[in-house]
């Protein structure tokens, strides 16, 4: 395994004067740590880069991560970046989450991040949507490896996230499957005009599926969902103008759902509402104040847009700090709510 390792020094009490009702641990100083580990899927042939967020121990040990002592065995969480990112622009949530006691593991999708190499993205990766949760229960595993932590981890009961492409794939861990020709149909009409979600998957023609192609994915979607993801948490999730709704109305884990009202990239109506509307007991929350679709990551400096949307700066007048905020204090509020702490 190779690995990567930086160190960060925080104060639990400023996380906690915008997370909200949490509990405070024993000492106000928390040192918080992030490694990113190399792992390499056997099976798949495929390489998984895993960024870990977690509480750090003070003291060495014969582990790739020490964790301290007072980390829970019990409260992991995994993060699915959206198309073409990676976990590395995560480190609002990760380390939110780390601040409070969970093992974060963020994993990037090879053929879509960015950190494996520009020589390594394959725009026709989104197309094989099926990847990503495959990479996701890998992940799962990986927390069991020999010699990954100096403590062992219970994988039972992950709580899932993910933005955009990512936020589907975190539905898709708890049951949700995309219905084929489904996408097609929606595209071509009036009413997905600004949809950015139909731009991808354009970079060539492609034929229809014939049925033995159909069987395959069908097969594939079957398997994408994973029974230790107890809680999922999607921010502004991608594809919701291709899912199912037989497939949603399946899912039974609690479920969060977070969108962009006056969203600039995924319409909310057709995405996040969706999913909400579809998945019993779904959580919905909008968030306002001109908050756009990449506002769910870190906050950035680039000027590189994506689909002609900037990806770090926002509307006038929206603070993205603060909106992650708010944001944050949605998820930890649902988190202890359903019981996963």
């Amino acid at each position: 395994m190779n690995l990567k390792t930086t160190k960060f020094y925080y104060i639990t009490l400023m996380l906690l004067a915008f997370i909200g009702s949490t509990p405070v641990f024993a000492s106000d100083i928390t040192e918080l740590k992030t490694t990113e580990v190399d792992f390499f899927n056997q099976q798949l042939n495929r390489p998984a880069k895993i960024k870990f967020w977690y509480q750090g121990g003070s003291k060495s040990c014969e582990a790739t991560i020490c964790l301290s002592q007072k980390q829970d065995s019990k409260r992991v969480a995994i993060i699915s970046h959206g198309a073409f990112g990676s976990p590395r622009e995560m480190n609002w949530l990760g380390y939110a989450l780390a601040s409070q006691g969970w093992v974060v593991a963020g994993i990037a999708h090879f053929g879509e991040s960015w950190v494996y190499g520009p020589e390594t993205i394959d725009p026709s990766t989104v197309m094989r949507f099926w990847q990503r949760p495959q990479d996701v229960s890998f992940a799962i595993d990986s927390l069991s490896k020999t010699g990954l932590f100096n403590r062992s981890l219970e994988t039972d009961k992950i709580i899932m996230l993910g933005h955009s492409s990512g936020g589907f794939t975190s539905l898709a861990m708890a049951g949700a499957n995309l219905e084929a020709g489904k996408s097609e149909v929606y595209c071509a009409t009036e009413m997905a005009k600004g949809d950015k979600g139909c731009d991808f998957g354009k970079h060539k023609k492609r034929k229809p599926m014939n049925k033995e192609m159909l069987n395959k994915v069908g097969l594939l979607q079957s398997q994408m969902r994973d029974e230790r993801v107890a809680v999922v948490i999607a921010f502004d999730p991608a594809l919701g103008h291709a899912a199912s709704e037989t497939s949603l109305e399946s899912i039974k884990v609690p479920t969060l759902v977070l969108g962009s009202v006056e969203n600039d990239f995924l319409p909310y109506n057709t995405h996040s509402k969706y999913y909400a509307d579809h998945i019993q007991g779904a959580n919905l929350v909008g968030i306002e104040q001109g908050a756009g679709h990449f506002v769910y990551i870190d906050k950035c400096d680039s000027d590189r847009k994506v689909k002609g949307v900037s990806l770090c700066n926002d509307r006038e007048g929206v603070n993205r700090k603060a909106i992650q905020k708010q944001i944050l204090n949605h998820v930890f509020s649902f988190i202890y709510k359903n019981g996963v702490s």
